[in-house]
């Protein structure tokens, strides 16, 4: 399904049912996006699962996708992102151009 498969801001939600974590990981990697993922589980086998195999630039254990802490770099993977970070101190090098200068007397 293509609401499955695009980077949709809103209040959307798409199930689709899987067998299993590395079906469900697999079915969430099928985008050309990855701004950010989250499980909700207790079982730490699959939290690092999910942490290790998850195409997204933020992964969540037990916390909505929404928001992140202002001192955390936040950016996505794929087309979601320009391949930088945009807080924390990451943020220092998403708005500063560096320039290197070269003065011979």
């Amino acid at each position: 399904m293509s609401i499955a498969r695009e980077e949709i801001f809103g209040p959307v939600l798409a199930l689709i049912a899987v067998d299993s974590l590395e079906e469900a990981i697999e079915a969430a990697n099928d985008s050309d996006y990855g701004l950010s993922a989250s499980i909700y589980t207790q079982n730490v086998g699959a939290m690092l699962s999910f942490i290790r195999d998850m195409d997204a630039g933020l992964v969540r254990i037990n916390a909505e996708t929404a928001g992140v802490e202002l001192q955390a770099p936040f950016g996505g993977m794929k087309m979601s992102s320009s391949h930088s970070r945009e807080q924390g101190q990451a943020a220092i090098e998403f708005f500063t151009a560096i320039k290197t200068i070269f003065v011979k007397s």
